[in-house]
């Protein structure tokens, strides 16, 4: 917007016309007057010496709104704004205005752009990553005429935890619209997960144990906390080492997985939550999308929980979700 001191001083300029028509006016009248006129004749005097300059000004008037309208059709049409600054000062902040709400509305727009080539990337990356295992399965059912149980259930899974991430990245921008918040037992929830995920447990060997010491009562959504502890578990059992542990312990209003295999490395560790980044453990899996890690960080923001990772190489790594102290623990 056009500041103060600025609008004033156009504000006066624009009216500088009639200023000056007034100005000749007395002059008209003055001039008569030593001209020693009739009284009864200078009405008719200053009619016949102002009417043309009058009209010269109205056509002027009229010719210069008639320009405006016309560069604001030539600005339409071109989908910009015009060229001039308009002369009077009320239209100057009406122009400036409209320059800001133009530009602001640009800045979205390439924020939109930006965000729909992110989506568009990451959802090819996920219908990658959804081929893989049923690739697998198409190569095992071609090399054999039974497949086993075991594999259908595996890949199916991987499937699933895919699918789970695509569906949830699409959901999170309505996120309080879906919220539900209940009581729950976080024993019940956590052996649901071991459940869910017990053909990786076997296939690894893992064995998961949960120490809980209390009956801990949340009140949160269940949904939305139960897929980023399955994302979390689903990662520590892809990197943990083959025939290893899984802890799930409770301390101090803080739930801490803790795997122990391949861990990250140090100068990895602040990234693991940006978006897309898989670090050196997903590159050489050749089989990790960057964005587990990801949602889990912007949906515990959003449930007021505090994440934090802990890993040293070759030793394993500990994710510490914190809850917030008006939870019932």
């Amino acid at each position: 917007m056009i500041r103060n001191k600025k609008f004033v001083v156009l504000m006066l300029v624009e009216q500088l016309p009639l200023l000056l028509a007034y100005g000749l006016l007395l002059s008209l009248i003055w001039v008569l007057i030593k001209l020693k006129e009739p009284i009864t004749s200078l009405p008719q005097d200053l009619l016949r010496f102002s009417w043309l300059p009058f009209v010269i000004w109205i056509f002027w008037r009229c010719w210069r709104t008639y320009q405006s309208q016309q560069d604001l059709k030539q600005a339409w049409e071109n989908e910009k704004l015009p060229a001039k600054n308009p002369g009077t000062a009320i239209a100057a902040s009406y122009y400036q205005l409209l320059q800001l709400k133009v530009q602001q509305q640009r800045e979205k727009n390439g924020q939109q752009r930006i965000q729909a080539a992110q989506r568009t990337d990451y959802l090819r990356l996920w219908s990658h990553e959804i081929k893989l295992p049923l690739t697998a399965l198409k190569l095992a059912a071609e090399n054999t005429s039974q497949v086993s149980s075991e594999e259908i259930i595996t890949q199916i899974g991987l499937i699933q935890n895919q699918l789970d991430l695509m569906l949830n990245y699409e959901r999170l921008a309505d996120f309080h619209h879906d919220l539900t918040f209940e009581k729950f037992s976080l024993k019940d929830l956590l052996e649901d997960l071991l459940k869910e995920n017990a053909v990786f447990f076997i296939d690894r060997e893992l064995r998961p144990t949960i120490d809980l010491k209390k009956d801990v009562q949340l009140t949160l959504d269940r949904k939305w906390l139960h897929f980023c502890l399955q994302q979390v578990i689903f990662n520590a059992i892809k990197y943990s080492s083959v025939g290893s542990e899984l802890h799930l312990k409770w301390s101090k209003a803080t739930l801490v997985i803790q795997d122990f295999g391949c861990g990250i490395k140090s100068d990895e560790l602040p990234r693991i939550f940006e978006a897309g980044f898989t670090g050196e453990n997903g590159r050489r899996q050749q089989a990790a999308t960057g964005m587990g890690l990801y949602l889990v960080k912007q949906i515990a923001e959003k449930l007021e929980l505090t994440i934090k990772v802990k890993s040293v190489v070759s030793q394993g790594t500990e994710v510490y979700f914190i809850f917030p102290n008006n939870n019932n623990l």
